[in-house]
């Protein structure tokens, strides 16, 4: 009868343990930007993304849409981690904007806020 409330209370720690992880995750990637004082890189936009993403190609046209092929500058994980762990990006697609004093907004999942942020 022991070993039963045992395993009973083993499943139920690891059942918390799980939905503790799954609501801090879900947390991080609430699609909220965050501003960043100095990134290294030069005023524009950024396009941050990866060769297994879903979403990346939507957002990629909807980037190419709104500013031109030649409006953003991407970035895939493939080739520049070094960039995504400096910046802490953590997640694909997302959208940096860079002003003019180096100082930049990180914006996850579809640029659409992003986009509205630049202005007309």
């Amino acid at each position: 009868m022991d070993e039963v409330w045992l395993r009973l209370g083993l499943i139920g720690g690891a059942l918390l343990v799980a939905a503790v992880a799954t609501l801090v995750l879900r947390s991080r990637s609430s699609g909220r930007e965050r501003n960043l004082a100095e990134t290294g890189l030069e005023a524009g936009v950024y396009f941050f993304s990866s060769s297994a993403c879903p979403d990346c190609s939507p957002t990629r046209r909807a980037l190419a849409d709104s500013l031109g092929e030649e409006g953003f500058v991407e970035l895939s994980w493939e080739n520049e981690p070094g960039v995504f762990h400096r910046l802490g990006v953590d997640a694909v697609p997302a959208t940096l904007t860079v002003a003019g004093d180096g100082s930049a907004t990180l914006w996850p999942g579809r640029p659409d806020r992003a986009l509205e942020s630049l202005g007309p």
